[in-house]
């Protein structure tokens, strides 16, 4: 089993339907969530490129398997059409003294532009007039701290329209979760190239910002993965340093991301009025954001086969939460064996991944207190998300957890949100082709003020 892209050249439209909130579908979705986890886990019966699941105390594959992004899949960036193979992509750019922060950081308020060089990586393929630059910025901590991030910049040539550029992020799936995991210290995922969104949204006369998030790229600091504050933080920063590479930036944004990328998406809509009430976020496409993974921790320690195979996705998240929250605190919770996995995690090749797992019978410590992780793996599900910004949900049938977003898309729903759920049966975790043409009009559609086709449309 692969899903991998498939390109639609044509396909038979869906008829929309508004569906209504009522307090008893909101009951049965959340009760539904974890059946529905469980049952997709189930399906996911084998890894990326079609090899079967790799069994406990192997070493641990891609995660596609359980829905965040692998370099099969498509770029992290969700262009479903990489610009070179998995390999070369594995191998981030070698270490650079850009990404090193300054030593005190400097004072300025978030978002501002620390350093920036132009980015002319040999595998830029876009040609799309424009100018690339690599950017690092003042961001926000989890713990409320200054922190440096990085990110690329993307600027289409000529004058801009009256008002200025609208700007939009395009946020990346996952690569990994070690310094050089970022999109911009691996060019090839970087999206610039033709096919990908950055180019579509150039193409309409967006500004585009991808930020590599933190801890990804700048070091010093270790990504809180999956945390939705530290997601949305890095997105909404980049989108005020975009102002800085071209003064002629309006405040008009929207987000685009998929997998990790998604639930990134998700949450810069849900911070955005607090954080950056300055910008005006116009819509978000989150395709397949990362969903359920919450109930991980309790899956694997109640030794569920639907949940044990994948260890190396439950240290991933054991980490992302530790450095998000320090009442989480891998040494309590892991076993020596697993500690040790988890802590080589931080280190290993980005996309490909390799490190060895232990057996998940070998991975919590004997009444080990999940609730730390739990709490903090549950602050920041998908669907904790409240925002009154118009959500797409583009979701391909070929993803294993594509019923666990449609019962996202309606929780999200049943909370006020507008959300529009696009289903495409014959696309993967990440969508491309004619899909994606459809997320990114869409996209410019919020942007000229066009009204959402209803309050929720599945």
């Amino acid at each position: 089993m692969t899903n991998g892209p498939r390109y639609l050249s044509a396909r038979t439209p869906s008829v929309p339907r508004a569906v209504p909130r009522t307090e008893a579908a909101s009951r049965a979705s959340r009760w539904a969530v974890v059946w529905l986890f469980v049952a997709a886990l189930a399906a996911a019966g084998c890894s990326r490129e079609g090899q079967e699941r790799v069994p406990e105390g192997k070493p641990f594959p891609a995660p596609q398997a359980v829905g965040v992004a692998s370099a099969p899949s498509g770029t992290p960036d969700g262009s479903g059409s990489p610009t070179a193979a998995p390999s070369a992509a594995a191998t981030p750019l070698p270490d650079d003294a850009f990404y090193d922060p300054p030593e005190p950081l400097p004072q300025g308020a978030p978002g501002t532009v620390i350093r920036q060089r132009p980015y002319t990586p040999a595998e830029a393929r876009l040609t799309q007039p424009s100018r690339t630059s690599l950017v690092m910025y003042l961001s926000t901590g989890t713990d409320g701290s200054p922190v440096a991030a990085s990110g690329l910049v993307t600027v289409p040539d000529g004058p801009a329209p009256a008002g200025g550029r609208p700007v939009a992020a395009v946020n990346h799936g996952t690569m990994g979760i070690g310094s050089t995991c970022g999109t911009s210290r691996s060019p090839a995922f970087a999206g610039l190239e033709d096919t990908s969104p950055v180019a579509k949204l150039l193409a309409r006369g967006f500004v585009v910002v991808q930020p590599d998030y933190i801890g990804l790229g700048v070091t010093g600091v270790r990504h809180p993965y999956l945390n939705g504050r530290s997601a949305a933080y890095a997105t909404l920063d980049i989108l005020r340093a975009a102002r800085t590479v071209d003064p002629e930036v309006s405040a008009t944004a929207l987000v685009y991301g998929g997998s990790q990328g998604g639930h990134a998406a998700l949450w810069t809509a849900h911070h955005a009025a607090e954080y950056a009430p300055e910008l005006d976020l116009k819509g978000v496409a989150a395709n397949a954001p990362a969903v359920g993974f919450e109930l991980m921790p309790e899956l694997i320690a109640q030794q569920s086969p639907l949940a044990t195979p994948y260890v190396g996705m439950l240290l991933m998240l054991v980490n992302g939460a530790s450095a998000a929250d320090p009442a989480v605190k891998p040494a309590e919770l892991l076993t020596p064996a697993a500690l040790a996995a988890a802590e080589q995690i931080w280190t290993e090749p980005c996309i490909s991944g390799g490190t060895p797992v232990p057996p998940a019978t070998d991975v919590f410590r004997p009444g080990a207190d999940l609730g730390p992780l739990n709490a903090a793996l549950r602050a920041s599900a998908s669907n904790e998300v409240t925002t009154s910004v118009p959500v797409l949900l583009p979701q391909g049938g070929n993803d294993v957890l594509s019923s666990l977003n449609e019962g996202l898309a309606r929780q999200l729903c049943e909370k006020g949100t507008s959300v529009e759920f696009k289903f495409y049966a014959d696309q993967g975790h990440t969508i491309g082709g004619g899909p994606m043409d459809d997320a990114i009009a869409w996209l410019d559609a919020r942007r000229a003020g066009e009204p959402v086709t209803g309050s929720c449309v599945f």
